[in-house]
Order: C-alpha cells, then sequence, then structure tokens
C-alpha cells in the first residue's frame, strides 16, 4: 500500500472525499480482523449533517399556534440553530421551511378541535392564510445549492384545466325514444309535427320546411324520421346539416328506502337526435305555431340539517333549478321531469357550485339568461371572497351556451339582470362585500357596496363599475336604455351610523353611459327605511317601485337630461302589511307593477280580483303613464288560504305572470306539499286567471326565486329537445369570458432557475396570444402551446421545458389577482426527471428535485377541509425530511455509508472490512510519530 500511494496523495483523497466536514464523536480504534472481517467503529455516529429539527426540542403545539397568531414569520432561516459549524446553507433553509410548515400544521390541527369558537376560527383562518402567503413567499425567494425543492413536481408538462370553447359541431337532444326498442315509434313525432330549418353561408340563404306529415303512412321511427329530414334538406341542396341518431346510455331505475337508494332495474337504453352543423354556417331553427314560454328559477330541497323522523340528522339537499312551461300546454316532452305538472317542458339542474339564483332575463334571440352566485369557479377552485357571481346563458332546450365569472375578489352576490332591447348586450347588478377588484381601495373594506357589468351576448366584459359609497348599499334592479345607457335602483344607507334591517336607508337611481362612466346619482326617497326593487324604462321615462316605510311606491324620473333627472310624479299605493314589491314593467303605456301585500285595497284601482283570507295575497296593478290616477287603473290579488308571496313577475302579452311560495290552498290548486312554488298569469283589467300551475320538488320544499317570459319560447322544437334560434352559433375564446380568470391577474415564470418575471391576463388574451406573451417573457426558454381539452375542439394551454435539462417554474400571482389557479395550473417545477438510485432528479445535470404536493388552495373553512391540510401539510413534512436524508447522505463518505446500511442489518461485508483496515493502514503510516491524543485511526475521523 506503502509503494503504490504517496502520503501527500492520499491525504488530498482523504481531505477532499471527506469535505473536511466530518466530527467524529469517538476516539475508538476499529479493528478490522481477519477472521470474519468483524468490525467495531464509531463511525456511523460521525456528524455529517446538522442534527435534524424533527430530532431536536420543538415548541408545544399550542405554543406555535399562539405564534402563528400573533403575527410571527413562520419561515425563518436565519432562527435555525445548527449544532454543526460550517454546515450548507441548504441545511437551514430546511430547517426553516420544516419549522414554518410544522406551525401550519398544528394550525390546521387546532381548527378541529373541539370547542372551538366561530371567533377563534376566523383567527385560524387568518393565521393559516398568512402562513401560506409566507410559505410561497420563502419557496419564491430561496435557492438550495445542492437540490431544487419547489411547491410541486408537475412532470414534464403542465396543462390548464381551464380552457376556451370551439364552436360546436353538433347539437344532441335528451331522449326522445324511451322504448328500449330503436325500431320503435316516436310519440314526440306524432301528429303535426313541423318546423323550419334556415342554412345561412355567406350572403346565400336556404330555408328548408321540415313536415312530418310529409311521411305518409311511413312509421315515425327515429330512423325514418332522420331518413325523411336529411332527404328535404339534401333536396333542398343542404349539404352540411344532417341529423343522426344518438344512443344513450340507461339511467337505472331507484327508489328511496329509509336512508338507502335502492336499484329496482339497471333501466334501459333510449335514443335521442343529433343535429350536425358546419362552423362556416349559421343554422336556426324556428317553428310555424309558438306560444309564450315561462322559465323560473328555484332553489328545492332543505337549506338547513334538519331531524327525520326516527331522530337522526338530515344533511342539506338543496339545489338550484331552472323550469320551463308551455303557458299552451300543447308540448308533452319524451320524459316528464321530476316533479313536473302539467305544461312543464324541463327541469335544469344549474349544478352543485350554485348556491342560489336570483333573476332571468330572456333575449331576442330565444335564449334565456341567469344570474346565480356561486361558490366554486369552472376550475373547481373557492372563489376568492367565497361566493361569486356568474351570468349564465341557456338556449330554450336547456343547454349551456356559456357561463362568465364576475371573478370579484370578496364575497359577491348577483341581485338583477337585464338584457337589451336588441339581445347585443346583458347587465348584472348586485352587492360586493369589499373591493370588487384585487388591490382596489374602498371607503369601508368590510362593507357591502353596489356594482354593476355589461357584458356582451358572447359573455365577455364589456365594463363594470362599483359604488364605493355608505355601506351597506346594493342595487337591486338594472335597465338599459334606448342608447346603451344603463339604469340602476337599489338602497344604501342613510347615515354612518345605525345598522341592520330597520336603520335609515335611502332609494336611489343611477345612470350609468354605454361605457360605464357614471352620470348621476338621485336619491329617490330619504327619512325612514326605504327599498327600491324594481325599474323599467319607456323611451325617456324610468320608473322605480319600491316600498317607503312599508308602503309601495311608484315613482317616474324624465332622463332627457341624464345628469340631471326630473322628478314626474309619485304614487304612494299603500301599506303592504309586510309584503313586497317584486318588480315592474312598462308595455303599450300601461305600467305594470307587482308583489304581495295584506292589504287587500291598496291605492291602485279597480279591484278586480279580490284578495282572498287574512295571510299575504300576491297582486298586480296596471296603472296610467305619468301615474296619476285614471280610471284604467286596476288590481287583481292572487290568493288562496295560507300566505301567497310573490318573488318575480314579468308582462307577456298583456298578461303579469307571477311565481313565488304558497302555504295553503290556491284557486284551483290544493296543497301539494307544506310550501309548494306557483306561476300564475292575470288579467289585470278583468282579473282572470289565465295560466296557472302550482308545483313542489325535493323534500317537498320550493322556494321560486325569479321569473322570466319568452311571448314565442314555446313550440314543437320543445317536443323534440331542440332549441329556437340559432343552432352551434359562434363562441368566445377569451380566457376572461370563460374562466374565473380577471383582466389584470397574474403568475410569475422562470426558467433555468432565473429571476421569475411576470405575466399579465390582459382583456382581449386568448390561450394562443398569452402563449405567446409567456414565451416572450421567459426568453424563449420555455415551450408554450395550444391544445385541445376535453371534447369538442377546446383550447387549454400547455406549458414544456425548451430542452431537455431546462427547467420552468410557475409561482402564484398576488392574493386576489392570482391567474395560475384560475387556469387550473399549479405552482411548481415543469421539468424532465429521471431516478437516480431511488432519488429524482433533473435530466442532464443530476441535481435531485422534490415537490411539496401542497395544493395551491387549502382553507380551514370546514373541518373536512381542516383535516385535509393536515394530511396535505404532513406529505410535506415527510418530503422536507427525505430532502435533508438525501442531502446528507450526499455528504456522507460512500464506505461509511455501507458502514451504517451494514450495522442497521447487523453484518458488515468483506469488502468494506478489507477497505477500512487498507485505508487504516495507510492512516497509520501517513501519522508515525504524532501523538495518541491526536487521530489514532481512520474510523474515528468517519
Amino acid at each position: 500500500m506503502a509503494g503504490s500511494i504517496s502520503s501527500s496523495v492520499l491525504l488530498g483523497w482523504f481531505q477532499s472525499f471527506y469535505g473536511g466536514k466530518g466530527t467524529g464523536t469517538s476516539q475508538t480504534l476499529v479493528s478490522a480482523g481477519a477472521a470474519g472481517g468483524a468490525a467495531t467503529s464509531s463511525a456511523a455516529t460521525a456528524q455529517y449533517a446538522p442534527t435534524p429539527p424533527w430530532q431536536q426540542a420543538q415548541p408545544s403545539q399550542s405554543k406555535l399556534v399562539q405564534q402563528a397568531m400573533g403575527g410571527a414569520h413562520l419561515f425563518n432561516p436565519s432562527a435555525a440553530k445548527l449544532d454543526m459549524p460550517g454546515a450548507s446553507a441548504d441545511y437551514k433553509s430546511l430547517f426553516a421551511l420544516y419549522s414554518g410548515l410544522n406551525s401550519l400544521y398544528a394550525i390546521a390541527q387546532a381548527a378541529t378541535a373541539k370547542g372551538v369558537t366561530s371567533l377563534q376560527q376566523t383567527q385560524l383562518q387568518n393565521a393559516f392564510e398568512s402562513g401560506m402567503a409566507q410559505l410561497d413567499t420563502f419557496l419564491g425567494a430561496t435557492s438550495f445549492a445542492k437540490i431544487k425543492l419547489t411547491e410541486g413536481v408537475k412532470g414534464s408538462e403542465q396543462t390548464t384545466t381551464a380552457s376556451t370553447p370551439a364552436q360546436a359541431t353538433s347539437y344532441s337532444t335528451t331522449a326522445l325514444n324511451v322504448s328500449g326498442n330503436s325500431s320503435a315509434e316516436v310519440p314526440a313525432f306524432e301528429g303535426n309535427v313541423s318546423f323550419d330549418v334556415n342554412v345561412q353561408l355567406g350572403s346565400g340563404n336556404t330555408s328548408v320546411p321540415i313536415d312530418l306529415n310529409g311521411m305518409g303512412a311511413t312509421p315515425r321511427t327515429l330512423s325514418n324520421v332522420i331518413t325523411y329530414m336529411n332527404g328535404e334538406l339534401k333536396t333542398a341542396g343542404v349539404v352540411g346539416v344532417s341529423f343522426a341518431s344518438k344512443a344513450l346510455p340507461a339511467t337505472a331505475d331507484t327508489i328511496q328506502v329509509g336512508n338507502q337508494t335502492v336499484t329496482v332495474s339497471s333501466g334501459q337504453p333510449s335514443w335521442g337526435l343529433t343535429l350536425h352543423t358546419n362552423p362556416a354556417e349559421t343554422v336556426t331553427l324556428s317553428a310555424p305555431t309558438t306560444a309564450p314560454a315561462i322559465y323560473v328559477s328555484q332553489v328545492v330541497g332543505s337549506q338547513q340539517t334538519s331531524i327525520s323522523g326516527n331522530g337522526s340528522s338530515v344533511a342539506p339537499d338543496a339545489q338550484s333549478q331552472l323550469l320551463k312551461f308551455d303557458t299552451a300546454g300543447n308540448i308533452t316532452p319524451a320524459v316528464a321531469p321530476a316533479h313536473g305538472v302539467d305544461g312543464q317542458i324541463f327541469t335544469k339542474a344549474l349544478g352543485s357550485a350554485v348556491t342560489s339564483v336570483q333573476s332571468t332575463a330572456t333575449s331576442a334571440d330565444g335564449s334565456v339568461y341567469v344570474l346565480a352566485n356561486i361558490d366554486q369557479t369552472p376550475t373547481g377552485t373557492a372563489p376568492d371572497g367565497g361566493q361569486d357571481v356568474a351570468l349564465m346563458k341557456y338556449d330554450s332546450a336547456g343547454h349551456l351556451l356559456f357561463q362568465t365569472d364576475l371573478g370579484s375578489a370578496s364575497s359577491a352576490s348577483g341581485l338583477s339582470l337585464a338584457v337589451s332591447a336588441d339581445g347585443a348586450q346583458v347587465a348584472v347588478a348586485g352587492q360586493v362585500t369589499g373591493s370588487l377588484t384585487a388591490g382596489q381601495t374602498v371607503s369601508d373594506p368590510t362593507g357591502a357596496n353596489s356594482f354593476v357589468s355589461v357584458y356582451d351576448s358572447q359573455g365577455n366584459q364589456v365594463w363594470t363599475q362599483q359604488d364605493d359609497g355608505l355601506t351597506p348599499n346594493q342595487a337591486n334592479a338594472v335597465a338599459f336604455g334606448a342608447n346603451g345607457e344603463v339604469y340602476v335602483t337599489g338602497q344604501s344607507q342613510a347615515t354612518a351610523t345605525g345598522i341592520g334591517p330597520a336603520a335609515p336607508s335611502n332609494s336611489y337611481l343611477q345612470v350609468f353611459s354605454a361605457t360605464g362612466s357614471q352620470v348621476s346619482n338621485t336619491k329617490i326617497a330619504t327619512g325612514g327605511t326605504n327599498t327600491s326593487s324594481g325599474i323599467a324604462v319607456d323611451g325617456n321615462n324610468v320608473y322605480v317601485a319600491g316600498v317607503q316605510n312599508g308602503e309601495a311606491v311608484v315613482t317616474e324620473y324624465d332622463m332627457t337630461t341624464p345628469k340631471s333627472p326630473t322628478l314626474v310624479a309619485s304614487r304612494d299605493l299603500g301599506s303592504l302589511g309586510g309584503g313586497n314589491v317584486v318588480g315592474i314593467q312598462v308595455q303599450n303605456g300601461t305600467v305594470y307593477v307587482a308583489g304581495s301585500a295584506r292589504n287587500g285595497s291598496l291605492n291602485a284601482g279597480a279591484v278586480t280580483s279580490a284578495a282572498s283570507g287574512a295571510g299575504l295575497n300576491a297582486f298586480a296593478a296596471t296603472l296610467s303613464t305619468g301615474l296619476a290616477p285614471a280610471a284604467g287603473d286596476a288590481i287583481a290579488y292572487y290568493g288562496g288560504s295560507g300566505d301567497t308571496r310573490a318573488s318575480g313577475m314579468t308582462v307577456a302579452n298583456g298578461e303579469v305572470y307571477l311565481t313565488g311560495s304558497a302555504t295553503g290552498d290556491l284557486p284551483g290548486e290544493p296543497a301539494i306539499g307544506a310550501n309548494d312554488g306557483f306561476v300564475a298569469s292575470l288579467d289585470v283589467a278583468n282579473g282572470q286567471v289565465g295560466y296557472a300551475q302550482r308545483f313542489t320538488g325535493l323534500d317537498g320544499k320550493v322556494a321560486p326565486t325569479s321569473i322570466a317570459a319568452s311571448q314565442t319560447g314555446a313550440s314543437i322544437l320543445d317536443q323534440l329537445g331542440l332549441p329556437q334560434g340559432v343552432v352551434d352559433g359562434p363562441v368566445s375564446n377569451l380566457i376572461t369570458a370563460n374562466t374565473g380568470v380577471k383582466a389584470g391577474d397574474s403568475f410569475q415564470i422562470a426558467t433555468n432557475g432565473g429571476p421569475p418575471v411576470t405575466v399579465t391576463i390582459k382583456s382581449t388574451d386568448t390561450f394562443a396570444s398569452l402563449a405567446t406573451e409567456i414565451s416572450q417573457k421567459a426568453g424563449f426558454n420555455v415551450k408554450v402551446s395550444t391544445t385541445f381539452a376535453g371534447v369538442n375542439g377546446a383550447t387549454a394551454l400547455e406549458i414544456q421545458p425548451a430542452s431537455p435539462a431546462s427547467t420552468v417554474r410557475l409561482l402564484s400571482g398576488p392574493t386576489g389577482k392570482d391567474a395560475l389557479s384560475e387556469l387550473g395550473l399549479s405552482p411548481g417545477l415543469v421539468v424532465n426527471t429521471s431516478s437516480h438510485n431511488g432519488v429524482t432528479v433533473v435530466q442532464g445535470s443530476g441535481e435531485p428535485v422534490y415537490g411539496l404536493g401542497i395544493p395551491a388552495a387549502l382553507d380551514l373553512s370546514t373541518a373536512a377541509d381542516a383535516k385535509k391540510a393536515q394530511v396535505q401539510i404532513a406529505g410535506a413534512l415527510q418530503v422536507v425530511e427525505t430532502a435533508y436524508q438525501n442531502l446528507k447522505n450526499a455528504a456522507t463518505p460512500a464506505p461509511v455509508l455501507a458502514l451504517q446500511k451494514a450495522q442497521t442489518s447487523g453484518k458488515t461485508p468483506a469488502y468494506l472490512s478489507s477497505e477500512i483496515a487498507n485505508y487504516q493502514a495507510a492512516l497509520n503510516r501517513l501519522t508515525a510519530g504524532q501523538s495518541s491524543s491526536s487521530t489514532t485511526g481512520l474510523s474515528s475521523l468517519l
């Protein structure tokens, strides 16, 4: 050994291999005997890394929670105390990360403890949110020398879960043949079934009448009808449009037995129609005979936890729905909706994300808009403020055409919507608690203010405004003027003191220009409790209806000069006795106002239908324009033995349509459940009830919230499951129209360890333009492209490293303005990896890489959320331990690692005993003549 390795070489090898970092804890000499190679060594106890924090004394969890709630900085490398001089700075960062995660875990655990008050829960949630923000900041600012550590390792690519739709090329109906026999005749095709298919290609236009009577005696099976309709289209020269059959999967037939769902049968297959279209052509469907259609939004089911008959707790099961009724009663749907009544065409479930619907409106194109409050964005995350507002557009057959979210930074509620006369724009109004836009300064950050937003017919936001007045204030009704102006009415706090439902409030009328500038803000009523809940426009006149100190009042303003509206007239209809005003409309020189009252003698002209009973009655009144009492003024009441409360009104063909709830019998409509819904049309002039339906729903609990009418909305197309109007029309490809992302939201991206750059979303961004922007911002060190997502050609965004050894790091944007989560991307590293000795490393560099796996959105809102947070953070703590252990292993000599492994298994391999003996002999020669108080053996240094 001495002849082959010089002392300087061996010492150089020793110092370079061990780096001078190992510190022995024992001076025991290792002897490697020839008999069996047994070795006893302190090498395994030599220190090559600081003692990890989980092996050191830590503050109690209660202390950690207390510190966090006191505003402590949870991730602080300078506070890390290492017991090994000269240790790598990576250890300090790992120690700080472990300490901060441990505090977050303690907070999450405290949130699940019994007896936590709502105030404590709020404090814990705030501390947790602060800690998560600190974690993002820490990971974004910390660089490791020997490893890469990030929120998560996302593989070699990340694709947005959010997408923008492509124009559809096929439209499928619900089931028409439900017999189980594909060759059976279809009842929906029987009788006089006729409609028109209009196909426009460029300047050319072809209208094809489809009349099934032309089939003669041919049985009207699905295949025969499809063959006939396609023949008519072909004869007319239409080649890009055709009908086909679509098989639908069987739906199991179930019944509820106690708390269990029992499957009676597996069901049978059914079939519907598919209409294939071409994006180059505009296909429009119409019917020669139509009738008024009524759309009602409602909440059904239990909205609160209840107790069953056997004493068990029953969880809330409330859900929001959209119902459609044919007032002529000519339509028979192939599948009757659950809890359906005569004339009911469909019941559309609006999804679990919808918590309530406050307003509906129909458009000139035959569609219906729904204004919903939601607690979940399209990407499945919670809105920034906990609740957001969604504008949803459905066609006449109940198919969702688009949903666009307000994207409020604070909790928002939608209260009203209106569609312009030409259908080109939609206005929504409501209330937001705090700022509508993240970073926006409002006078009262915890108070509620009104807002109004305008969208085009494809869901693109045109403008939005928030009123920063005395709080609380809210916008209850909105309407369009002839020149694109928007009129808003509601109520606001009268003074800075006094809150609650009986506190003084002012009703107001606001005017906004077509571009969103506020033109004027006029107080309607002051002194006492004043609200307004309906607004209607008639040329230069605007009518507002509301409640002033308990009395129904209608006011009229001249808007010839929008900057200074002139009060024309005001009419007090009298005390409502605790009732309400639900709306006002103007048609053909008549003012219609509706609501509920316990007063059967309101000052609204001749009573054409008297109030019933002592409870609430719904009412509809007609007044002359100018509001002066006139001979033609009339009022009709609608009620029964219990309370009949109106919640919405609309006007069609001179009749007032009301919806609401009833607790007792109604005329010709006996009670079904304890709280039923109703739809009724009143001819106020003679007090006659035209169309009337009472209905129930899940759990026998129904709460209708709004109503809209389309004068020509019901036709034979409803029986076929086809829509009136344009089929598969153009859709918006803007990111802001199809996701929860708002213009101004941002995220950051860093490539190859460089500094992050900020990517900000613009109102005009598509995924294609965003891909270009990201590539440019990142210096073309990242591959960004659009890709197909899901079905129907939807477009998503894909992010990949530019080369096998490149790294791409995604970082969240600011709180309240984070685009990353709304796009469905996760913070973390996008990198090509491989496995080396069981450790995930970056391809090319071989650098170890670790992902904490913490989701972008964690909170403590519920016990389940807090438990999920615990599990996720516990997993992240395990990742930190693994990273520490691998870092320690990399600093430990291979023979020592082998010795440690051997000691764990109880047997030292012969080759290792031989290596140690050889190294020991060489060291003895190098250190000959030194004092025994110095290093006495290789193993003592190991």
